[in-house]
Formats: structure tokens, sequence, C-alpha cells
């Protein structure tokens, strides 16, 4: 069994050649593979960022979801399995500093009391040092990392992997059972055909995709404020909507998370940033896609109705206004009521979903609606139920109630134009 006394970079000399006998080796990897079941049984969620595409960012949202997530009281381990080009220890300010191992434990970064952190920089006595691994080593690195690291129980598991669709992230999906996916990209096609390939991967091992962020979505100048597509942005958007997966946001160019980065500091150590607000509204929409979710994240929750004299509007991309209700879904009552102006006059799909998102909207009751407008609602994480009419407050009370389901009344003569 490894150890983790010194890493130099050469299979032999970490300790990854295995017993010559296959019963023995049989016994050890079934040993392990015991310990990582028992651990993976104590995690909530395991859910691994990826990308097809390197350099667009993917270290620092996977950083950034372990830390909002472990901000609003969930316990977190970040584990960092990109062996040759790891960025965690470097965005929390963790570089130089080396793992502790406790018998034949390795101790995490506690960086926070909710947030564990792993990195193999930890483990190297010089950070710059390669690491010159063939597959079967860093398949072994991975598996010890599960089995022989004291995480305790977590309701997350953040795992940052590689670019690509090579052996990194083919060893979590075969290992992490139930892990899903966040795919990173950013707005031009060079990386969005890349992150295709991120999404079939997923296809092919049967891993969920929860959704899908777009980086580096324009710059917004810090002297005027203005808004500059650098990269062009929409693309990561219009992609989720083909793919029929979530689009949980995006992110802008800003230079202050470079700096904070750089410094070891999250987003969230900003003191006024836009991109705060944006990463805090991935974290919620990523929440509302998991299964058994947890704290106030099921109770209070957000339903928006198409409206028109506080009934139900059957022209769902032309109405004027939508009644949105907070309603408790323990008591099933509803605690508060607002009626907002329609994002825009005459329709456009992205923006009625994108605003309503914002506004931490969840289901959309409506009449008639076009499976168009339906799949960019459901990729913006709002759930759909069609074939609704009547007075907006019974209609909501009777979904509180489970009286209503998606009829699947498509009308396109009023689905909106975007």
């Amino acid at each position: 069994m490894l150890l983790f006394k010194e890493l130099k970079g050469t299979q032999k000399e970490m300790g990854f050649i295995m017993p010559c006998s296959g019963e023995a080796k049989d016994t050890q990897f079934e040993e392990q593979s015991r310990k990582i079941n028992q651990f993976l049984k104590q995690v909530n969620h395991k859910i691994v960022v990826m990308s097809g595409k390197g350099g667009v960012g993917k270290s620092t949202v996977a950083a950034n979801l372990a830390v909002f997530l472990s901000k609003k009281g969930y316990k977190v381990g970040l584990l960092d399995v990109d062996v040759h080009g790891p960025s965690i220890s470097g965005l929390f300010g963790l570089n130089g500093l080396k793992l502790n191992i406790i018998g034949d434990q390795i101790q995490p970064y506690l960086f926070t009391e909710n947030l564990k952190i792993v990195s193999i920089q930890g483990l190297l006595d010089d950070p710059d040092s390669p690491l010159i691994w063939r597959g079967p080593v860093k398949i072994g690195i991975i598996r010890q990392f599960l089995s022989d690291v004291d995480w305790g129980a977590l309701d997350f598991l953040i795992i940052d992997s590689p670019p690509g669709t090579g052996d990194e992230p083919l060893t979590v999906a075969q290992t992490v059972s139930h892990c899903q996916a966040v795919i990173v990209t950013t707005p031009q096609e060079i990386a969005l055909a890349d992150v295709r390939k991120s999404i079939q991967f997923c296809q092919e091992v049967h891993m969920p995709v929860l959704g899908l962020v777009e980086n580096m979505s324009g710059f917004i100048c810090p002297t005027c404020g203005n808004r500059h597509e650098i990269f062009k942005s929409g693309g990561g958007e219009k992609m989720a909507a083909d793919y029929n997966i979530s689009f949980l946001g995006s992110l802008p160019i800003d230079p202050s998370v470079v700096i904070a980065g750089d410094v070891g500091q999250s987003i969230d150590s900003l003191s006024s940033s836009h991109t705060k607000e944006e990463m805090q509204h991935i974290v919620e929409q990523l929440i509302r896609q998991l299964p058994n979710k947890q704290k106030e994240v099921d109770v209070m929750m957000k339903i928006a109705l198409p409206s028109r004299q506080n009934h139900i509007d059957d022209h769902f991309g032309h109405c004027e206004y939508y009644t949105i209700f907070t309603v408790d879904n323990n008591k099933k009552e509803i605690v508060a009521q607002e009626t907002i102006e329609s994002p825009v006059g005459c329709g456009c799909k992205s923006n009625i979903a994108q605003t309503l998102s914002k506004m931490g909207v969840t289901v959309m009751l409506a009449g008639n609606m076009g499976d168009g407008a339906a799949g960019v609602l459901k990729s913006a994480g709002i759930k759909v139920v069609r074939g609704c009419s009547g007075d907006v407050k019974t209609v909501a009370l009777n979904w509180l109630a489970g009286l209503l389901i998606d009829s699947g009344d498509s009308c396109n003569a009023h689905e909106c134009h975007s």
C-alpha cells in the first residue's frame, strides 16, 4: 500500500508497482474498492467539473462552486484530480503547504470548517516538478484520493478534472457512483466544439449532466461599466438548449477575479462584483437541479404564471405580465405574491427564461406553450407545466397540492420567437 511519503514522478518511486501475484493484486484492489464505496456512501452529491477544452476557467468554476456551497452551510470536499496541471492549491493560496499524513490516511487541507481540499500539489517536495505518469499510475492516485483520505461525511464532493475525456474523467465516471457533471465552456465555437465531446462522453458513460456554465462571457469594463463581447456570448446557452441540458449561468471576464485567484482568494471575497452575483446564481441553479435537495432550498421556492387580470394568459410569449408566487413547499402555502411586466413586449424565449431564473423561479405554470419555449425554460432550470387555465392563485395552490401535471399542450402559433 502506498503511504504517500514522497512523490518524485516515476511509477517505481511512487510505489505503484503492484505485487506480482494476481491473487494479491485482486485482494488489494477489492479492499481499496471497499474503502471507496464506504466513503462514497457518506457523500450526498458527487459532482465532477469538466470541459473538453483547456483554458476555459474550469478550475476557477470548481473552486468557487466549493466555496459558495460551503458558505451556505454545506460540508464540501474539493478534490483536484488534474495530476499534470493542478491549479486548486494555487487558487486557495496553499502552494508550498504539505498535506499531513496520520497513519495511513491523508489529512485534507481544512480551508474552513465546511471546506476540505486535496490536491497532488500538497504531496510534492518541489511544486514545480512535473509528474511524468502513464494512465495506470494516474488511475491509482485518483482511487487512493478516494480510499485513503480522511474526508469524513460530506454534502458535496466537487472533483476538478483536467480537460478532455481521458484517464482522469473516465476513472471518476467508473469509480465514483452516482456522479454528475458540470461542464464549463467559453462562448467561441473553437471551445464549443470540444465541449460537445464532453457532453457526448457523459452520455456514453451514463453520467448525468447537471448543467453547463459559460465562462468569459463578455467583459465588463471596470472604468465605464460597458459590456464588450470579446469572445462573443450566448454560445453555451444555445448549446445547452440544443442538448436539452440545464444552463446554469454565465461568468464575465473580470480583472478582479484574476487578481483574487493569484493571491488565493475566491470570487466570494470580492466586496462588490457582478461576477460574484452571477456565481451565486449559478450555485442556486445547480442546487435546484439536484435530487434529494437539502436545507432551505427545499422549503422556499418561486412559481411563475403568465397572467392577464389574475388569470392564466394562454399566449405565453406575448403576455404582458407574470405573476410570481413565493411558496413554502413544506406547508404547501403561498407566502408572497408579486406581478412583473414581461421582460419583452412581444416575446423572446431566452430573455424570459433568463429574467425569471435570476429571480429564483423554478416552476412555470402556463397554458399552451411550444416545445421550443419549454426547452429554453428547462435549460434555465425552470420546470414547465402546460395546459393550465383559470385563476392564477387557484392554479398555484392546485400545483402545490399535486393536482397538476404537464399536459404537453403545444401551440406553435402562440410560441414566442427569439
